[in-house]
């Protein structure tokens, strides 16, 4: 028999996929509902906080990339993970599940429809995933974030929910921007993965500022563990208070505290940075499949809550221009913050929720 309070939720990879998870997750708790979490190795090691009743891992791979020998291999990796969540699913009975994206949701939804179980799909960047767009045509719901959605096949019908925000960001969204009036507070941060090329272009531009600019300057840095005691030391030569860390664990709270922002343009960070109200400087990641952060970006600077810079135009002398014209121009940055605010539609985990709920009783009812 269906465990009728049991909701499966499929994310990996990475945070961005996890983290919009993560916050259904909490809602649906707070419903009363108990959470099976389906993710992989490598979404795992972003899993510590989920809030799970019962987790499963399962093998994943993508096989949009590499020659004939990866992509068997990918293959394979899914069919074991289709085994893997078809086995667990039979034991646990999930009333409905819902898959955010990230190879791990594909074997777990294909496993929900063979079985009969309802599932959703979420999409948290503005162009369908490749996962998701194999996922879509059985799907009782297609939900997304962005008001513009590319990718999507033909006859599919979509709700746009927003992202879900995890409860720790929820409970900064109504920090008021700070004013500039003494120390200048600068977030850098390339993403859950990090990024090299962080730890390069903004490093040299902050260095190169005036000495009374840098000396207001006060910088949390994420920075890759290899890179990071560099970084400190480049920082602590030009006379600039920093924090530099492989991963800050508090985030959301250093975004709300932060003036500007300089990051990539993961979902998750765009619609961190529309709850919050903050500005930033966005560099899209360029491998990423089908441009998506490019698209991700766009939703916040076609608003002129953000400037935009392709990893090509991320040099030191593009950086430091920009920071020159931004950190001399508060009232430019404020203006950057109001106009971030809200353009990412906020209560995205109780409309997500709410179209769980729906799936569960439609179910049920048949």
């Amino acid at each position: 028999m269906t465990d009728q309070r049991l909701i499966a939720l499929a994310a990996g990879g990475t945070g961005g996929h996890l983290f919009p998870a993560e916050a259904l997750a909490q809602e649906l708790k707070r419903r009363g509902h108990r959470i099976l979490l389906v993710t992989d190795a490598r979404g795992a090691r972003y899993a510590q906080n989920f809030p799970a009743d019962e987790r499963f891992e399962i093998s994943a791979a993508t096989p949009s990339i590499g020659g004939p020998i990866a992509k068997g291999a990918a293959a394979v990796s899914i069919a074991f993970g289709l085994y893997t969540s078809l086995r667990e699913f039979r034991k646990r009975k999930p009333a409905a599940a819902v898959g955010f994206g990230g190879y791990p949701s594909l074997p777990a939804m294909k496993a929900a429809s063979l079985m009969g179980i309802p599932y959703g799909v979420h999409e948290q960047n503005g162009v369908l995933g490749r996962t998701n767009r194999l996922l879509v045509g059985n799907a009782a719901f297609t939900a997304h974030a962005f008001p513009v959605l590319e990718k999507l096949p033909r006859n599919i019908p979509t709700i746009e929910v927003g992202n879900p925000l995890r409860d720790a960001v929820a409970a900064v969204e109504a920090t008021p921007y700070p004013g500039i009036e003494g120390d200048i507070n600068l977030l850098i941060f390339g993403g859950s993965q990090g990024a090299s090329i962080f730890s390069k272009a903004p490093v040299a531009a902050l260095t190169q500022l005036p000495a009374d600019l840098r000396a207001k300057l006060t910088v949390t840095h994420q920075a890759r563990e290899a890179e990071q005691a560099d970084v400190a030391a480049t920082y602590e030569a030009a006379g600039i208070r920093a924090e530099v860390a492989p991963f800050f664990s508090d985030l959301p709270q250093r975004m709300a505290a932060a003036h500007l922002v300089i990051a990539r343009a993961g979902a998750s960070t765009v619609t961190e940075l529309s709850a919050i109200g903050r500005p930033s400087i966005l560099v899209p990641l360029a491998i990423a499949m089908d441009d998506h952060q490019t698209g991700n970006a766009r939703t916040l600077s076609e608003q002129g809550a953000a400037l935009i810079l392709s990893e090509n135009e991320f040099t030191e002398a593009e950086v430091g221009a920009k920071l020159a014209e931004l950190l001399a121009s508060p009232s430019k940055l404020a203006t950057m913050a109001q106009a971030a605010k809200g353009v990412v539609k906020s209560g995205a985990a109780a409309r997500l929720a709410d179209l769980v709920e729906n799936i569960v009783a439609q179910k049920a009812a048949a």
